[in-house]
């Protein structure tokens, strides 16, 4: 039977080492449960690999639902907060990370609430976070609302992380497709091409095109590329506007396919961060906004916004998105049934699951006509290519009198 090392958190926030034989991990990890003891670092055998909760990416997305699982997992068993700080703090090696933790653990030994704690890390932790935390504080349920905060992040990463996967081989073949075709035009043809342009007779259009574009990209590469670098600089500045932002997310709205997915995108993440504050005990007005700003898309934070404003006012929730066509009917219906029954968190979260599992259908369904559309447009390319070189020469003879 294996033996593994670990070191743990008591219930009374002591950290402790030690050995215990188990069949796997999990079957250790459990008897260290079942003994009131929290590992945070669990290996098999002086040379097995230590199995730390929280690596060293403090400031990346991926560092938060470590970090808050962490957290709550050592607050609801009894630890008390700053002694649960402390105690994830050792395992962070990372100097910005530690120091970003050692912030919040002195603020918090000095008195100061964990939510007035993390607000002073901005760049870190997002608006959402702050207040789910004061709310838990303020209602005495911190590690239920850190266990719904956990939860909303590791969805979010979930997410994330299928779309990354999906999206990796159709931008490997675009990249790929890109690269051969660049090097035929920029090293192959214009060896081949080279000789019609000396010929003195008129050349097909096709290969006077393809000659204009070697010599392009054999003489004027450099320009090109300054040109692609002024562009890139001047739409970033412009994207940075509140302007840019809102054309840019508008006009994302209105494509075709991809249209669609953002917009599922925008209120899965509207309704799920909208369902976890007020499963947290937060206010709907006051979840709105703070839900408004992290959807991904200005015109359906506007609409949000205003949503908000209409709550303040004494409307309901469903009342308030119902006058607004880019919120489907379903949703504002959902919330009007959570409302109704005072399960809103719940039905909020159902919503989202519903919009999520559309998002992945029609995603699957882009991708799956996203490779061979790739091949297609790869193939036309090396079809023009071939025709341009293949006309001169099925009209040699002419060409030579």
């Amino acid at each position: 039977m294996p033996t593994f090392r670990y070191t743990g958190i008591s219930r009374a926030g002591i950290e402790q080492k030690g050995t215990l034989d188990a069949d796997t991990a999990v079957l250790a990890r459990r008897k260290l449960h079942a003994d009131g003891v929290f590992p945070l670092t669990l290996s098999e055998g002086p040379s097995g690999r230590e199995g730390r909760f929280l690596p060293s990416l403090l400031g990346r997305k991926e560092f938060l639902p470590l970090f808050t699982r962490q957290l709550a997992t050592l607050v609801g068993a009894g630890v008390p907060l700053l002694g649960a700080l402390q105690s994830v703090t050792t395992q962070v090696d990372d100097p910005e990370s530690r120091k970003v933790l050692l912030g919040i653990q002195e603020a918090v030994r000095g008195g100061a609430p964990l939510a007035r704690a993390v607000e002073a890390h901005t760049g870190t932790f997002p608006d959402l976070y702050a207040s789910m935390v004061r709310a838990g504080e303020e209602s005495g349920t911190l590690p239920l609302s850190l266990r719904r905060l956990a939860d909303h992040l590791e969805e979010q990463a979930r997410t994330r992380t299928r779309v990354r996967s999906a999206l990796t081989y159709p931008l490997l073949m675009a990249i790929v497709a890109t690269l051969v075709v660049v090097f035929l035009l920029t090293f192959v043809v214009p060896k081949i091409v080279g000789i019609f342009s000396h010929l003195g007779h008129a050349l097909p259009l096709p290969t006077r095109i393809l000659i204009a574009v070697t010599d392009a990209l054999s003489a004027g590469w450099w320009a090109l590329l300054l040109l692609a670098g002024a562009l890139t600089l001047l739409s970033r500045r412009y994207l940075a506007t509140e302007r840019g932002r809102r054309a840019r997310d508008g006009a994302l709205l209105r494509l075709p396919l991809v249209g669609r997915l953002a917009h599922l995108s925008a209120l899965s993440r509207f309704a799920r961060t909208l369902s976890t504050l007020v499963s947290g005990g937060i206010p709907v007005d006051r979840a709105l906004r703070i839900v408004a700003p992290v959807v991904g898309n200005t015109v359906i934070a506007s609409l949000i916004a205003a949503s908000a404003d209409r709550v303040v006012e004494g409307a309901t929730l469903s009342d308030a998105l119902r006058p607004h066509l880019e919120i489907p009917l379903t949703l504002v219906q959902m919330a009007a049934v959570g409302e109704e029954s005072g399960t809103l968190g719940e039905m909020l979260a159902r919503a989202a699951d519903a919009m999520d599992e559309e998002t992945n259908a029609r995603l699957s369904r882009l991708l799956s006509l996203l490779e061979p559309l790739i091949i297609l447009v790869m193939g036309m390319v090396v079809a023009f290519i071939v025709v341009s070189i293949l006309l001169p020469l099925l009209d040699v003879s002419q060409i030579v009198r």
